[in-house]
């Protein structure tokens, strides 16, 4: 069986550049995709499933920003800004968007090479704690909230509310550990397999954003809340 080579999708109108960092993927082993603007990365993603993405800010017909704005709209595949954009703000503006990690020109292409596999592994790894979950378990109830495991689906009376692959992973976690306050750092270790040093703001941002796919504010079944200690706990009424 040949195993299937991680796929990258490149966004970057500078042709020298997306040639050389392309050149430099595929001797790593990777297969690359390369777009010089916004719509034909729209284009390619649409027929194609990325394993990462590789943005420009600036580009001809819009901005990188954007594009990851998309992206985690109903994905969780990393996000690498590669830019010449340097200012602080540019860097917290990528970060708040979802990017995994913001790379600025000239960088050194062994740290380039270096977080491109480290973010495919961190990837890799949420995949498989998804996996490991899905063998022990099979379906959740809690009151009108069903999690469906073999295909990482929760359902609110019924309706699909079309979780990403960590929002479905934080619930479940929530709710495997239901009325016990979970700290972020226990969240972030076991979602994304590593420690959270920095990276505080991405549990409030995927509890946020799965409160609201839940319609958790319309509902008194059932509430998933901060608490004093500083961490979540998913209670039911």
């Amino acid at each position: 069986m040949i195993e299937r080579k991680p796929l990258l999708l490149m966004v970057e109108d500078e042709e020298d550049t997306a040639l050389l960092n392309s050149r430099m993927l595929k001797r790593k082993g990777y297969e690359v995709l390369l777009a010089g603007s916004a719509a034909e990365a729209r284009a390619l993603a649409r027929d194609n499933t990325p394993d990462l993405f590789v943005l420009d800010v600036a580009l001809p017909d819009g901005d990188g920003f954007t594009l990851c704005d998309e992206i985690r709209k109903d994905s969780d595949t990393p996000v690498l800004f590669l830019t010449g954009r340097k200012r602080p703000e540019d860097r917290i503006t990528g970060i708040r968007k979802g990017g995994d990690y913001y790379l600025t020109k000239p960088y050194n292409m062994d740290e380039f090479l270096t977080v491109t596999e480290r973010l495919l592994q961190k990837a890799e790894q949420t995949q498989n704690k998804l996996d490991k979950a899905v063998r022990e378990a099979t379906e959740l109830t809690r009151g009108p909230l069903t999690l469906i495991l073999p295909q990482n689906k929760a359902l609110v009376n019924g309706r699909d509310a079309e979780l990403t692959p960590k929002e479905f992973a934080v619930l479940l976690m929530l709710v495997q550990n239901e009325n016990k306050e979970l700290s972020d750092e226990t969240i972030y270790q076991s979602v994304w397999g590593m420690s959270m040093y920095n990276d505080k703001n991405a549990i409030r941002v995927h509890i946020s954003r799965l409160k609201k796919k839940l319609g958790e504010e319309d509902t008194d079944d059932f509430s998933i809340v901060r608490l004093y200690g500083g961490g979540y706990s998913f209670i039911t009424n």
